[in-house]
């Protein structure tokens, strides 16, 4: 049945919070105004809020950037480096589509090797914006790690 079937797992509402207050928390220590969403591995929001400084539909970029980030497993800065900017036939493509939003500020979060949805902010200069969907999923990670210690903890114990 594996060969017709696919399981995708997806970052859960508790885990998804976490990440999103960690994203608040260092977009309040660099005094930026951002618009914060984690979504799944389709691009559906789980969780979202916005700094005080926000506008109000800041997190429609934040939603962009991490469907972006998930759909592709990496950063939408790491994809425009790495990838985008290499590729004229593929930037062309990808900015000609509404719902592309490749700028910094979308992080995958990653369990076990495999995007389990997104972390995407906007409001700020896109260095912030990265800056703090990193710390959404550096959050996410320590969840991970703090999981997979316990699942191995519990194994052996």
């Amino acid at each position: 049945m594996d060969d017709i079937v696919k399981v995708q797992r997806n970052v859960t509402y508790a885990a998804a919070a976490e990440a999103l207050r960690a994203a608040l928390a260092k977009a309040e220590e660099l005094g930026v105004g951002a618009g914060v969403v984690v979504t799944d591995t389709r691009g559906e929001i789980v969780a979202a809020g916005k700094t005080e400084r926000a506008g109000a539909k800041a997190w429609r970029g934040g939603l962009l950037k991490a469907t972006a980030a998930a759909g592709l497993g990496r950063s939408t800065e790491e994809f425009l480096e790495k990838r985008l900017k290499q590729d004229e036939v593929l930037w062309r493509a990808m900015s000609a589509n509404p719902e592309t939003f490749l700028v910094p500020g979308g992080v995958p979060l990653i369990y076990d090797g495999v995007a389990v949805g997104a972390v995407g902010v906007s409001g700020g200069h896109y260095a912030d914006d990265a800056k703090v969907a990193q710390a959404g999923a550096d959050r996410f990670a320590e969840l991970a790690a703090e999981s997979d210690s316990d699942v191995d903890g519990g194994a052996s114990g």
